[in-house]
Parts: structure tokens; C-alpha cells; sequence
């Protein structure tokens, strides 16, 4: 794709620990401004159980819960995966030896 044919995107305004930002996405806007809201929230839960006023430590704290919570999502759905494969095949020997 060319620059030219690229989505132009939409501008969205979004509060995230007390700053404004002027985000772009080519996505879905509401979705941008609901995960804009999770960070928000996820970091003054860090800043109230820690005590920390850094923002920038605050960041990354969150930004560490973060990508905790999806790895262990990400390995949660492995595992699911893996299960339904394993019955999957469980189901076709099932039915090979019915027919």
C-alpha cells in the first residue's frame, strides 16, 4: 500500500492521568478512548496502592501490569488451544473408527 492509500484516521482527545492527548488512529475511535480509559485507571490504582507521584514511574508500572495481564492471557489461551486440539483429535478417532 502506497502512503497515498493509507486511512487518513480520525483524531481523538483523551485524558489519561490528569494530561490531555490528541491521539490518531486508523481504528475504531471508541476502542482507542476505551483502552485510553483503562490505562488511566490501571495507573492510579498503581499510584494509590504504592504511594508513588512519579508519573513516569507510575507509567511504567502500568504499563508493566499490563503486559502481565496480556502474557498471562496469551499463555492462558495456548493452554485452551491446545486443549481443544487435543480433544479435536480425540473426537475425529472417535468417529474414524465409528465408520
Amino acid at each position: 500500500m502506497r502512503m497515498s492509500e493509507r486511512p487518513e484516521g480520525s483524531s481523538v482527545r483523551v485524558k489519561i492521568y490528569d494530561r490531555e492527548y490528541a491521539l490518531r488512529t486508523t481504528g475504531d475511535p471508541e476502542q482507542l478512548k476505551d483502552l485510553c480509559a483503562l490505562l488511566d485507571k490501571r495507573m492510579r490504582e498503581i499510584a494509590a496502592s504504592t504511594g508513588a507521584v512519579d508519573t513516569l514511574k507510575v507509567a511504567i508500572l502500568a504499563a508493566l501490569s499490563l503486559a502481565d495481564d496480556w502474557q498471562r492471557s496469551r499463555n492462558e489461551l495456548k493452554k485452551l488451544d491446545e486443549s481443544v486440539g487435543r480433544r479435536s483429535l480425540a473426537c475425529v478417532s472417535l468417529l474414524e473408527r465409528l465408520f
